[in-house]
């Protein structure tokens, strides 16, 4: 990660809001959001089904329009990328289409066409690794196979910004790990940044530099994965009791006793009146802690 370079991709205060039908109160798919990503981050984004890891990807890439705030990627308006810009971004949405009629081969060809920095050692690489036939017709792959056809698609000509939806969601666990320990790789080799979506909390913490978590298109973590093993914590304090100033407090959850998700920037051992217990978290234990 090269933060003292131009970033690749930044929002800035963004909002989005999708109006509702029969009067109901408007859906707020990203609320304020903020974050920058610089080469050779791969962020990966966690957050429940509709907390807005989607409207966050295709406002990046110009596909939907945002509200409020700012977007730049590449340093281009998306609602305005330049062919140059096109030509650096790698997409893969979370349902992958087109090509049908075609075999795999004729499919990468006319890709391939498109794209003057195509790397073709690469793209036989993966095929080997995805075991795909070029022979085959796309319209008979199997949806997992699909979606390594569409990674490979994608990240053959070694894009600048690297877009996935869930890019994994659909491969078997042997693919899905294999393609997994490469993606930190790509990224670090090419300089680029990879912005992905995914359920597997194993998989973010395998592969991702980064951790944005989303909850209800508010921004509640964006912090490297190696600082937040280090710093978040649950404590368990009782009611009357007084957090350290130092303490940033993420999350509060009221129960019998008090339970706070903090970052503890200082790494202070220091006890304080009222702490029941200290605990740390990882993704997963975050992630559901954040959901109580």
């Amino acid at each position: 990660m090269q933060q003292n370079q131009a970033p690749i991709l930044t929002f800035n205060h963004v909002s989005k809001v999708f109006p509702l039908k029969g009067g109901k109160t408007p859906h707020t798919a990203l609320d304020n959001l903020s974050m920058q990503l610089f080469p050779g981050m791969v962020v990966g984004l966690l957050g429940q089904n509709g907390a807005g890891k989607s409207t966050l990807m295709r406002c990046a890439l110009g596909i939907l329009t945002i509200d409020s705030g700012e977007i730049k990627t590449l340093n281009e308006s998306p609602a305005a990328l330049s062919d140059l810009a096109k030509s650096r971004i790698g997409y893969v949405p979370q349902q992958p289409f087109g090509y049908e009629g075609f075999t795999v081969e004729r499919a990468l060809d006319l890709h391939r066409s498109f794209y003057a920095d195509w790397d073709k050692q690469l793209e036989q690489e993966w095929l080997e690794r995805f075991e795909l036939d070029v022979a085959q017709s796309v319209q008979k792959l199997s949806v997992g196979q699909r979606q390594s056809l569409a990674l490979i698609m994608a990240m053959a000509y070694r894009p600048t910004l690297l877009v996935l939806d869930e890019p994994v969601a659909s491969l078997d666990p042997i693919a899905r790990r294999k393609f997994m320990a490469d993606l930190f790789d790509l990224a670090l080799e090419s300089g680029s940044a990879v912005l992905f979506s995914s359920h597997i909390t194993s998989d973010l913490e395998r592969v991702a530099s980064h951790v944005a978590l989303i909850k209800k298109g508010k921004l509640v973590l964006f912090k490297e994965i190696d600082t937040l093993r280090e710093q978040v914590k649950l404590l368990k304090v009782t009611a009357n009791a007084e957090l350290p100033q130092h303490v940033d407090i993420l999350h509060q959850t009221h129960t019998a006793d008090s339970r706070f998700i903090v970052a503890d920037n200082c790494q202070s051992q220091e006890q304080f009146n009222g702490l029941i217990s200290e605990q740390s978290l990882n993704l997963e234990q975050l992630f559901m802690e954040l959901h109580r």
